[in-house]
């Protein structure tokens, strides 16, 4: 026989341990495990820094153009860029987990639960449906901002969207009525035709002025009477409605041709680009101005949400300046980007005297969020 080598060789090596055995069965799992998860879907999404897009020209073609208006239009040297958020994962699918760890460790990413972003019971097709909702509506108050600012008042549809929790409007407008007149005792009607003359209208009565409004309803005039509030400007008075305004059939208009963008934060920089086109001379000179946030039918520039990655898209897409909304400073503030002038405005008046100052190379004394 000759195993005798074989023996004397299995006597001098030592038995593993069981507690080696264990452990090392445990770590292949632990590591199977993190593998699994690299690859499974987590609860989280990410946000970082979207595209800059150009309002002006996209791949050849105008983004805005101007439809049923046959005044004079005019070129424009300025760049006026709206910015995005990009966002990683959904309602309906959320990240893996190797892509919430990447964006755990990139300063320029937001690793967020996916139900803080939405409600509990919220589907992505809904997302979807209310982000083209929002940016139809941001589009409609562009044009009505950005044909006002340029003193074009646009003929418009006013209709109710909603009541304030105290109107005296409730039970006697429904959402959807379509005004029509508004009258008080003693008084001519009045016929607002624009936003801006409903608010003039109403900045001349006293609160708590019985008022006779006119609206129409299923094709038929229907009038009813009910009290006003007082404004919070502390002159005038309110509906106590919220007004959808829409530009009349065949009124002045716009068309933007952008995809896969919604929600209504491009809205001010819509509405500078019309005002843009109706005005001779470029809004900014040949300068790069990025912006973001919502606008009012009167001009208003409203907050929004992401303007930490909108700030780097815009820099990234050669910015040198970002129009951003004042309410939105707290959320710039120790987000600043190097090379790039963050300008706060309140309103499209702020916005045109910002842009004027740098078509004039004087941008020192500009409104900041510091």
């Amino acid at each position: 026989m000759h195993d005798g080598g074989v023996s004397r060789f299995l006597d001098h090596v030592a038995p593993t341990p069981p507690r080696v055995l264990l452990g090392g069965v445990v770590a292949v799992a632990f590591g199977a495990l993190l593998l699994w998860q690299t690859f499974m879907p987590t609860t989280y999404l990410y946000q970082s820094p979207g595209p800059a897009l150009s309002v002006v020209e996209l791949n050849g073609e105008p983004v805005v153009e101007l439809t049923n208006f046959d005044g004079e239009t005019y070129p424009s040297e300025t760049s006026l860029l709206m910015t995005t958020v990009s966002t990683f994962g959904n309602p309906d699918e959320s990240v893996i987990g190797a892509a919430a760890v990447q964006a755990l460790l990139d300063n320029d990413k937001n690793l967020l639960p996916v139900r803080a972003v939405y409600g509990p019971d919220v589907t992505n097709d809904e997302v979807r449906t209310s982000s083209a909702a929002m940016m139809e509506a941001s589009q409609i108050d562009a044009v009505l901002a950005g044909y006002g600012q340029a003193g074009i008042e646009i003929p418009v549809t006013l209709t109710v969207a909603g009541f304030a929790e105290d109107s005296y409007a409730i039970g006697r407008l429904e959402p959807g009525d379509e005004l029509v007149a508004l009258s008080r005792s003693g008084a001519d009607r009045s016929e607002p035709a624009t936003f801006r003359e409903l608010r003039d209208y109403l900045a001349e009565i006293e609160p708590g002025t019985e008022l006779t409004v006119t609206v129409m309803r299923g094709g038929q005039e229907r009038e009813t009477t009910f009290a006003t509030l007082p404004s919070p400007e502390g002159e005038g008075s309110l509906l106590g409605i919220t007004v959808m305004s829409r530009p009349a059939p065949g009124a002045p208009g716009a068309n933007v041709s952008l995809e896969n963008v919604g929600g209504p934060s491009a809205g001010h920089i819509f509405a500078l680009r019309i005002y843009d086109l109706l005005t001779e001379d470029s809004i900014g000179g040949d300068a790069v101005v990025a912006g973001t946030g919502t606008v009012a039918a009167d001009g208003t520039v409203g907050p929004i949400g992401g303007i930490e990655h909108k700030l780097v898209g815009a820099r990234r897409a050669g910015a040198e300046y970002f129009l951003a909304p004042v309410s939105n400073c707290t959320d710039v503030v120790g987000n600043g980007v190097a090379g790039l002038q963050v300008i706060a405005v309140g309103s499209l008046d702020d916005s045109v005297a910002a842009l004027e100052s740098i078509k004039d190379g004087e941008t020192d004394g500009l409104p900041s969020c510091d």
